[in-house]
C-alpha cells in the first residue's frame, strides 16, 4: 500500500509515517460509529498489540435492527478492515461489546 501522492514511489520519498494512538482511536471510533448506526461520542475504543497486529475493543450501542447479534458481528468485521485500509496497519481482532439499542425516533410533529 502506498502512503505517498500518487504518481510518487513511497520509497522515493525519505522518513517515515507515525500515527499516534491518539489518531487511531479517533479512527477506530469513527468507523465503529459509521457501522454500529450510532453517535461516535456514545463509543468507548480500547487498542491494544497482539504480536504487531492491532486489537481493537469497541464498547457502545447499536442501532435498533432486526438481528443484533449478526449487525455486531458484520460491524465487528466491517470495521477491522477499514482501519486497516485507512491506517495502514493490519487489525487482527476487532471485539465489540454492546451496552444497549439506539432507536431512530421522530421528532416532534408540531
Amino acid at each position: 500500500m502506498s502512503a505517498g501522492p500518487v504518481g510518487v514511489d513511497a520509497t522515493a520519498v525519505p522518513g517515515r509515517v507515525e500515527i499516534t494512538a491518539r489518531a487511531l482511536t479517533a479512527l477506530a471510533r469513527a468507523a465503529a460509529a459509521e457501522q454500529l448506526g450510532v453517535p461516535a461520542k456514545r463509543l468507548r475504543v480500547g487498542l491494544d498489540d497482539d504480536r504487531g497486529s492491532i486489537v481493537l475493543d469497541v464498547t457502545g450501542p447499536v442501532r435498533e435492527q432486526a438481528d443484533i447479534v449478526a449487525a455486531a458481528a458484520a460491524a465487528a468485521d466491517a470495521v477491522g478492515r477499514r482501519v486497516g485500509e485507512l491506517a495502514g496497519r493490519h487489525v487482527g481482532r476487532t471485539h465489540i461489546e454492546l451496552t444497549g439499542i439506539v432507536r431512530a425516533h421522530e421528532g416532534r410533529v408540531r
